[in-house]
């Protein structure tokens, strides 16, 4: 357990929750504080990410409209949710309140919320409520109904990256999952990597990996991970595998995203089948260079942007830099459709890393004249920083063969 065993836990559902209920304490505690700091009155929370990050609540029907309100005072947390999602939030870590919502109903739930917040007394003139409003589970239509309801006096505020910059550096029970998820990056490596033949569907191999994912302990990820074979690695890892037969002499890119408690451990490789031409074998170890590189110059203190700079100084020495290009981002919580968290690592990310802050570090280049058509090699690893350096929680070599 990544908590002491005489630490408080919250079942739901018939299972514990993945952390204490101390350290759900201590999470809300901060994102109150941080409330503080912006001078906001009151807190809707859309992403489900932040929800699960808060109270451990945890569920796929996001799409569907439901928010959380949360004020810097107080550690209640009041929730609002459709009828059937309601025994999945009651009683979680410091949720106050669960209210429901109905399609029969001639208040549509944006209304709703603002009569919460009414309820609450945080709608004083000049009140500052915020809102994430980078999210997938909030429609338009929600948003416009949440403004066109609130007092003309009380302001929106975009407060998106409030839990999510919150949620960048892990605690050291979240970096316990972040390792598990490394190991079970590295059962779905294997099992991709021994299905990995001439005349296997690209969906055959994916069911393999994805099969050793879950036999390995790993639970459902965010999406199913890119996949592609030969010229379709011009899709750069945004494509699905398709029935599409391996041949020899050509590669294979497969971004495993790997899953512990919905903490995601991702990479990516490049495989080639058969004997890679020098060309190809000259331009991945160029990749490695940029990889290598950067893992010994992360460490506490230094920033994404400088890593950035970093791989692409050794990039462009291999001749392989492509400008603009970013070489990563942060990792942790997923839900569909991403398990991306908002740290980048780009010349223009100004981030300072910390200890157990966790992301997917990567580079790519594409190569003309080896095959039918261009094609496209990646190499990329899962990172955590440490309190010297840093660690990669995969330990599959990254390799072309």
């Amino acid at each position: 357990m990544p908590d002491a065993a005489n630490e408080a836990h919250t079942f739901a559902m018939g299972a514990p929750l993945p952390f204490s209920d101390a350290e759900y304490a201590g999470r809300n505690d901060e994102t109150r504080r941080r409330m503080a700091a912006a001078n906001l009155d009151a807190l809707l929370l859309f992403h489900q990410e932040s929800m699960f990050y808060l109270f451990g609540y945890d569920q796929l029907g996001y799409w569907v409209y439901q928010t959380a309100i949360m004020t810097p005072g107080s550690r209640d947390i009041r929730a609002l949710s459709r009828i059937v999602d309601h025994d999945l939030i009651v009683g979680l870590p410091n949720v106050h309140e669960v209210r429901t919502w109905i399609d029969d109903d001639l208040r549509n739930p944006g209304q709703i919320t603002v009569e919460m917040l009414r309820e609450m007394g945080v709608l004083r003139p000049g009140a500052r409520i915020g809102i994430e409003l980078q999210s997938h589970a909030l429609l338009p239509i929600f948003y416009k109904a949440i403004v066109e309801a609130l007092p003309e006096d009380v302001t929106l505020v975009d407060a998106s990256h409030l839990v999510t910059d919150q949620r960048i550096a892990k605690s050291d029970s979240e970096i316990v999952y972040m390792r598990e998820a490394g190991k079970v990056m590295d059962a779905a490596y294997a099992a991709a990597f021994e299905t990995f033949r001439e005349g296997m569907l690209e969906t055959e191999i994916l069911g393999a990996a994805m099969s050793a994912m879950f036999a390995a302990g790993g639970h459902v990820p965010a999406i199913v991970p890119p996949f592609a074979t030969g010229p379709r690695t011009l899709s750069r890892t945004h494509g699905a595998a398709v029935d599409r037969r391996v041949r020899v002499n050509e590669p294979m890119t497969i971004e495993p995203g790997c899953s512990r408690h919905r903490y995601h451990a991702v990479g990516v490789q490049t495989r080639w089948l058969g004997e890679p031409p020098a060309k190809v074998q000259e331009t991945f170890d160029g990749l490695l260079t940029a990889i290598d590189a950067a893992t010994a110059l992360i460490r506490p203190g230094v920033t994404t942007s400088a890593v950035a700079i970093e791989m692409n100084r050794a990039l462009d020495e291999a001749g392989l830099l492509i400008p603009g290009s970013h070489h990563g981002y942060g990792t942790g919580i997923g839900y569909p459709p991403t398990w991306l968290d908002t740290l980048r690592i780009k010349t223009t990310d100004p981030y300072t890393l910390q200890k157990n802050t966790t992301f997917f570090l990567l580079t790519q280049f594409g190569v003309e004249g080896v095959s039918d058509l261009p094609v496209t090699l990646f190499a990329g690893v899962p990172v955590v920083v440490t309190e010297d350096g840093c660690e990669v929680l995969s330990s599959t070599p990254l390799s072309l063969t």
